[in-house]
């Protein structure tokens, strides 16, 4: 019965041993440029791009009007975690403690239904022209605009609980793992807990 019950104390911790450094050999596979993905979520992104014109005459400013184009459209952000966000804290009975920095912008998609441009032209302008040049410039803001409003979307237990179960099914395969405990880096700070680097 003692022998039983020392066998079980000494294999606990080294269990927990070979499992987190198996699980950390999991974290290496992943390449510097790849991710996991955890989900994606839906949204609008509205972007405006406008420019006045004028024309010089006799020495006179008149203007010509403004022409503004207004693009408005559904994108679909896709998260997850990059390697290089991602940090294994300790592994105990099992429970595999991870802390991400954050979550990462994996991608962008503009969805084509439901894509919506909008353009007014100013009294004496041609669509043609500045119409056009109003539209194009619209589009090329919408496709840098549309990344930064990604990011405030990441946030959120949802978003949590997703790449948490991204993380666990990337390292259920490794003997002796039950579940995994998602922390953020900086929640570790005032226990005096550091993420390994």
């Amino acid at each position: 019965m003692l022998v039983a019950l020392a066998a079980i104390m000494f294999m606990s911790p080294y269990q927990s041993w070979k499992t987190e450094q198996q699980v950390n050999d999991q974290f290496i596979k992943i390449a510097p440029d790849a991710a996991l993905q955890a989900g994606f979520v839906s949204t609008m992104h509205e972007q405006r791009w406008g420019s006045y014109a004028f024309v010089h005459v006799f020495g006179l400013t008149l203007p010509r009007g403004y022409t503004e184009a207004k693009i408005r459209a559904p994108i679909k952000v896709f998260y997850g975690v990059r390697p290089n966000h991602l940090h294994l804290v300790s592994v105990n009975d099992g429970i595999v403690k991870v802390a991400i920095d954050k979550v990462d912008v994996l991608n962008v998609e503009t969805e084509a239904k439901g894509f919506e441009v909008e353009t007014e032209v100013g009294w004496a302008r041609l669509d043609a022209i500045s119409g056009k040049e109003a539209r194009d410039s619209a589009r090329k803001a919408f496709d840098i605009t549309k990344y930064r409003a990604a990011d405030g979307l990441l946030s959120g237990k949802v978003v949590d609980e997703h790449v948490r179960q991204a993380i666990l099914k990337f390292v259920g395969g490794v003997e002796g793992v039950r579940d995994v405990e998602l922390v953020r880096s900086d929640e570790l700070q005032p226990a005096g807990e550091t993420a390994p680097k």
